[in-house]
């Protein structure tokens, strides 16, 4: 396992942590607005090749005002094709989720499963028009102070299991808080659709997240039958909170042929 940097095409430069054992499909591991790789550390110990990246204005990758979803899902395939990776397996949770999809879009022979986990996007989130208003009005009101506040790299295993709202004050801690208003109405800008994955896939839903429509969640996966669903006793950050049962489902996922 080795930390390693790459330059995106427009040259940003991003930090991701590559481990390689042998020529199966590699996981990329693709963390939501504000966090960083670290939430997916106990995912670490699997016996697979992967990719944990921090995307750009986050962690220790470099920060730009180029930040959609869709720039993103380039710095993925960018990071692959230094790699050389020519098949892998996206786990996406949040933000992350919209970009694994956004990449499965895009390179679909390239995806061979996904793992999604707390859909977050115009079409699965509650009060869409509320969330994306707030995010306009504080984007605007915070844009001219961007850029000029000293970041934090933050380890978000090392406050596992904490309240809810302590991991938005890790986010502010690491990131700019522009980048995830941005990224938040990136959101409601771009929808993503459960029912129309063509490829193994296992989405975890929060039964405790207030913020998603979990029954439409469901009924999308009902009608695919590409799609394991599976609810987690949690809110919208499992990932810290109940790993260890996310940990076993991501395992036995994987361990299915294709």
């Amino acid at each position: 396992m080795h930390q390693k940097t790459a330059y995106s095409s427009d040259n940003v430069l991003l930090s991701y942590i590559h481990n390689k054992i042998d020529n199966k499909p590699t996981i990329i591991f693709i963390h939501g607005a504000g966090s960083n790789h670290t939430v997916y550390k106990p995912f670490f110990n699997l016996n697979h090749n992967f990719i944990a990246i921090d995307i750009r204005n986050h962690g220790k990758s470099s920060r730009s005002k180029n930040i959609t979803i869709q720039r993103i899902s380039e710095d993925i395939w960018d990071i692959c094709k230094k790699e050389k990776i020519k098949d892998t397996i996206l786990i996406g949770n949040s933000l992350g989720a919209s970009i694994a999809l956004d990449f499965y879009k895009n390179h679909r022979w390239n995806v061979k499963k996904m793992i999604l986990l707390t859909l977050f996007s115009k079409r699965y989130i509650k009060h869409p028009v509320l969330f994306n208003n707030l995010a306009s009005m504080f984007y605007t009101i915070l844009k001219p102070f961007a850029g000029k506040r000293p970041l934090k790299f933050q380890d978000y295993h090392k406050y596992k299991e904490r309240p809810i709202w302590y991991y938005p004050y890790l986010d502010f801690r690491g990131t700019p808080i522009t980048t995830v208003l941005k990224l938040v109405k990136e959101l409601f800008q771009y929808p993503i659709y459960a029912y129309n994955i063509k490829v193994p896939t296992l989405i975890f839903v929060a039964e405790k997240d207030w913020s998603t429509k979990n029954e439409l969640i469901k009924s999308d996966c009902k009608s695919n039958k590409n799609i394991k669903l599976v609810e987690l006793k949690s809110n919208h950050v499992p990932l810290v909170r109940i790993y260890d049962d996310v940990l076993k489902g991501v395992n036995e996922f994987l361990n299915h042929k294709l």
